[in-house]
């Protein structure tokens, strides 16, 4: 009997406050586009759906569902629990619309060695990528509880989730040094 193929969601968040750059990040031009069209472009060869975690309506111009927070104000951990009670999926790809470095290699990476509930890259510096992850379906409810207790902080759900982490190899073809660098500021998009 044949295995059916993991239905996979990419889930864009785009909901943050934008304070430091002082407009909607997502729609802030970088080397000629939105700086919400990489990640787009980064998770689509991957997914069978596309949503972006968002109450903004200048993003219809993308033509992918637009889903608010359930309950706003509630960071990351919320959009991303509004988006996996929205669409159903086997795994969930998460990336931030401000991280236009991320390639697409990483996430074939992350889907191929997901085994259990969640695979976070680390970058160089042994930090934690939460919001350039895979999630499995079985993580979802991680998410529901955090957010229903507003225990909003992403290492603490680490924590009570026990991920899996990857090390991208600095050997790798899609290896370079800025590859989880986000941009929060004017500055940062200059180039």
């Amino acid at each position: 009997m044949q295995k059916k193929e993991a239905k996979i969601v990419g889930i864009v968040l785009s909901g943050g406050k934008s304070k430091r750059m002082g407009q909607e990040k997502g729609l802030v031009k970088y080397r000629g586009k939105a700086l919400i069209e990489y990640a787009i472009d980064t998770l689509k060869p991957l997914c069978h759906e596309m949503v972006i975690s968002t109450a903004n309506n200048d993003y219809t111009y993308l033509g992918l569902p637009l889903i608010a927070d359930e309950i706003p104000d509630c960071g990351p951990i919320g959009g991303i629990s509004t988006c996996m009670k929205a669409v159903e999926a086997d795994i969930y790809l998460v990336i931030s619309c401000d991280t236009p470095h991320l390639p697409t290699q990483l996430f074939t990476d992350l889907v191929a060695q997901l085994k259990d509930k969640a695979i976070i890259p680390i970058d160089e510096t042994g930090r934690k990528q939460p919001l350039a992850a895979c999630y499995a379906s079985s993580a979802s409810s991680f998410f529901h509880e955090a957010l229903e207790s507003r225990e909003l902080k992403m290492m603490s759900l680490l924590l009570k989730m026990k991920p899996l982490y990857f090390r991208p190899s600095i050997d790798s073809s899609y290896y370079q040094s800025n590859i989880f660098s986000n941009l929060n500021s004017k500055d940062d998009t200059l180039d």
